[in-house]
């Protein structure tokens, strides 16, 4: 159905209709209505490139999560009258309810391992995981390249930085992917129970580190431990609070790019061959395009805390913002021709991993992985067909992304 047989009026992202296709709704909203104001909601959808961006470079605390970046319907039917106030310190709350400093401290405290260097001294590791795990599915001629490759190759990678035992991947694994999933009768998904499922999953590892002694051998926990607000320590949870966003965010979005690049790469035979002609040099332009074209998320959300001017709209406090990432990697204005899948596509910049200072810490690892598990999948498999009578891709306004792609191998 084209572009054209949309208006304003028909979009809401958790619609049914949009949640099982926003891409043409899209498409309406770069053409017609760049700034969609929506009364109920009482927020601002900013659909294009630019706006988006700068939208997300705010970085003088205009725009802060205090409801949090994925809130239900149920939460965005209650308007602000103005700003929120700051969100209680005791407990400490995830830190992206904070703004800066504190949220750029706490990205510094556990940053360490999703650097360059520490994530170059990982690529062997994920390497073996790769293989490993091809080593495990190849025999079986079929099975799911979203959740049995990608899935718990990037879960075993979590669990490594968080110190905990690599045979718990397909258990985290499992935890996001039912927890993800959108309510089709209430419109999104309860992040609050995702990220509560998760840290009391993964909160024994931490007190783990505190009875070590937190002593930097698992940087990603240790420099939570040690990092302090107010000169006071964080308790455990507070600490796994932290820690929250990289371990859904890991194990969530890099399979489903993974298993949908390949995809699209193996429905363009020319542009398949062109790759493999060079994998070394290849893979790595051919993911920059996977990262734009497959990327499942589709937007956040911010409230706004002081007044402010974004692409020529004036915002109060109170009211909310949209930044809708995915429309905008499908922007006319900054991509030629953007829905069309090109492997070697200058991808100069990309908002896939958002801007500003909610900038996703874990891109160099992301692309790592992404890049190290399409490079092994090519190497050792020379022929493959995909089943799209069995793919899944579940009604999301969140993560619209493929959750079961399963590949027969020849």
């Amino acid at each position: 159905m084209g572009a054209e047989a949309f208006s304003a009026a028909d979009y809401d992202p958790f619609s049914p209709a949009v949640m099982n296709d926003p891409l043409p709704f899209y498409k309406t909203l770069r053409r017609d209505h760049p700034v969609l104001y929506m009364e109920k909601y009482d927020g601002f959808f900013f659909s294009r490139f630019e706006d988006v961006l700068e939208l997300l470079s705010h970085v003088d605390n205009s725009f802060l999560q205090s409801e949090g970046s994925l809130p239900t319907p149920a939460v965005l039917s209650a308007h602000n009258a103005a700003a929120l106030p700051p969100p209680v310190t005791d407990p400490f709350p995830i830190s992206m309810r904070m703004g800066l400093p504190v949220h750029g401290e706490v990205r510094r405290a556990h940053v360490r391992p999703m650097m360059p260097r520490h994530v170059a001294g990982l690529t062997d590791f994920v390497r073996d995981l790769a293989n490993e795990q091809l080593d495990l599915l190849l025999p079986q001629k079929t099975f799911n390249l979203s959740r049995d490759y990608g899935g718990i190759v990037s879960a075993s990678v979590l669990c490594n930085l968080m110190g905990m035992p690599l045979e718990l991947a397909g258990e985290a694994l499992a935890i996001i992917n039912s927890g993800t999933r959108t309510d089709p009768e209430k419109g999104g998904f309860d992040s609050a129970a995702v990220a509560a499922q998760a840290i009391d999953f993964y909160l024994p590892y931490v007190e783990a580190r505190f009875a070590a002694g937190a002593d930097g051998s698992v940087p990603m926990v240790d420099g939570m431990i040690n990092w302090r607000f107010e000169g006071r320590a964080l308790t455990p949870r507070e600490v796994a609070v932290q820690l929250v966003c990289a371990f859904i965010g890991g194990i969530e979005t890099v399979p489903k790019i993974t298993a949908h690049g390949l995809m699209e790469l193996h429905a363009r035979p020319e542009q398949m061959a062109a790759v493999r002609a060079d994998l070394e040099t290849n893979v790595p332009k051919v993911v920059e395009e996977m990262l734009r074209y497959c990327a499942p998320a589709q937007w956040f959300m911010r409230t706004c805390n002081t007044p402010v001017t974004v692409a020529g709209q004036s915002i109060r406090p109170g009211q909310r913002v949209f930044a809708m990432i995915a429309s905008g990697l499908r922007d006319e204005r900054e991509f030629d021709q953007p829905d069309d899948f090109r492997w070697d596509r200058p991808v100069p910049r990309v908002l896939s991993f958002g801007a500003g200072m909610h900038f996703c810490i874990g891109v160099h690892l992301a692309r790592m992985e992404i890049r190290t598990m399409v490079d092994a999948f090519l190497r050792r498999v020379p022929e493959f067909e995909f089943d799209m009578d069995k793919a899944v891709r579940h009604p999301s306004s969140f993560q619209w992304g493929w959750n079961e792609l399963y590949v027969t191998v020849k």
